[in-house]
């Protein structure tokens, strides 16, 4: 998203009285444009609408000047961090809305005695109190946004529940289970009730939701009920006669070292594009770290011969700093793309891309031995080539993996990847 400050009306020569409504325009590449109109009023002639501000020539009055410039640095960032915030798609309702929202805060405050009725809000302040990751915040507004359409659902769908809501203190145990049917439903009940999508909207299309992620969703939830508890904010414990199962997961499917060499000697020299791809690929091999971790990255989080950086999963709640010495493949891969420019160590596309472009690496590189593994929806065996499973995330597996091998030390491997001990059996 790209906001920038517009003035519609024509300046007119020798005006100096004149004021127009100075507009917010905001743009995300050609996908979406529109602008939405400010308190702000200035002289059209005193305007640069290429830069979105006073011109810096012009003879203006030095405090009306600064009041000025103050005034666009705040709502500028009022804006950003809204957007920042939200995890919906943006148009010009969201874009008009957050500009009366910086002009009248009072009106989106909820009042506390609300917050502790109704259990949407107070989740949402949960996560505005309590200290979570960005991700974590992020995955938390998943569970939100499915709680807000079931609660659309059943208000359209069940008779006599026209002005239902979820309330904080009359969840129970029967109601869990209501919701857990709704979210693993989810996927096909709005066939039916398409408009209650839109109404609450998902950026990736909804699908079978398999038992390991409904006991995430409810994990989640079941932690913000445990804070509403311990904070006075009610006596309410329905998750008390509703245990949830640990999940169930498969062997864990990764490269080993000659695989990994495969990918390194194929010839990608016709598709640069893949060929960056297997470089980022095989560097987060080598240093273990999440996706996301390594978009974050910079130059700067190479020192002396290893990479340092803090997980960002753990970061608001036990920050350790991680260390990952370099190895003369990982030095190479650096040394590579030393002449990108960048804010990033290599020149990343969007994760989601990532994780195509792997898939055809994989393929091209011949890397199609066929792995079992366990589908998370079905909870049944199931047969593929190793391309097929190609994902950020085997990066992550094939360090703890071929690491553990090599030492097989679970502590070591643990203080290197940034899991728990608890967690190393699992990723083995």
């Amino acid at each position: 998203m790209k906001a920038t400050l517009i003035i519609k009306k024509a300046p007119k020569r020798n005006d100096s009285a004149t004021k127009a409504t100075v507009y917010v325009r905001v743009r995300d590449g050609r996908r979406f444009d529109c602008t939405a109109s400010t308190k702000l009023e200035v002289n059209p002639n005193l305007w640069d609408n290429t830069k979105g501000h006073i011109k810096d020539r012009v003879i203006c009055d030095k405090e009306y000047r600064a009041s000025i410039e103050e005034e666009i640095s705040k709502l500028l960032t009022f804006l950003n961090n809204e957007y920042a915030k939200t995890d919906e798609p943006i148009d010009k309702e969201w874009v008009e809305t957050v500009i009366d929202k910086y002009y009248n805060p009072k009106k989106y405050i909820v009042p506390e005695e609300d917050k502790r009725m109704e259990l949407i809000p107070m989740y949402e302040y949960y996560l505005e109190m309590h200290p979570l990751s960005e991700v974590r915040k992020r995955n938390n507004r998943v569970v939100i946004r499915a709680l807000r359409r079931y609660e659309a659902y059943t208000r359209t769908a069940k008779r006599g529940k026209k002005d239902f809501r979820l309330s904080l203190d009359d969840v129970t145990s029967d109601t869990l289970r209501d919701i857990w049917n709704y979210f693993r439903d989810e996927h096909s009940l709005m066939e039916k009730h398409s408009k209650l999508l839109e109404e609450v909207p998902e950026k990736r299309p909804l699908k079978p939701r398999g038992q390991n992620t409904l006991i995430d969703y409810f994990c989640k939830f079941r932690t913000f009920f445990i804070w509403c508890y311990d904070n006075d904010y009610t006596k309410n414990r329905p998750f008390d006669r509703f245990p949830i199962e640990e999940p169930v997961y498969g062997s864990p499917v990764y490269i080993t070292l000659e695989e990994r060499n495969q990918l390194l000697e194929h010839d990608f020299s016709d598709q640069p594009k893949l060929e960056m791809q297997r470089d980022i690929f095989v560097f987060q091999s080598l240093i273990g770290c999440r996706v996301s971790d390594l978009w974050a990255m910079t130059r700067n989080n190479v020192i002396g011969g290893a990479v340092e950086y803090i997980a960002g999963k753990t970061i608001d709640g036990n920050p350790k700093t991680i260390r990952v010495p370099l190895n003369k493949l990982g030095k190479a891969i650096l040394e590579k793309y030393k002449d990108y420019e960048g804010p990033g160590l290599f020149p990343f596309t969007a994760q989601q891309h990532y994780n195509e472009d792997l898939k055809e690496v994989f393929r091209i590189a011949g890397l199609d031995r066929m792995v079992t593994v366990l589908n998370p929806t079905t909870r049944r065996q199931e047969q593929h080539p190793l391309y097929e499973m190609a994902t950020s995330h085997m990066a992550r597996r094939a360090f703890v993996g071929n690491l553990y091998k090599k030492v097989k030390d679970k502590s070591m491997v643990a203080v290197l990847s940034g899991h728990s001990c608890r967690i190393v059996p699992i990723m083995l």
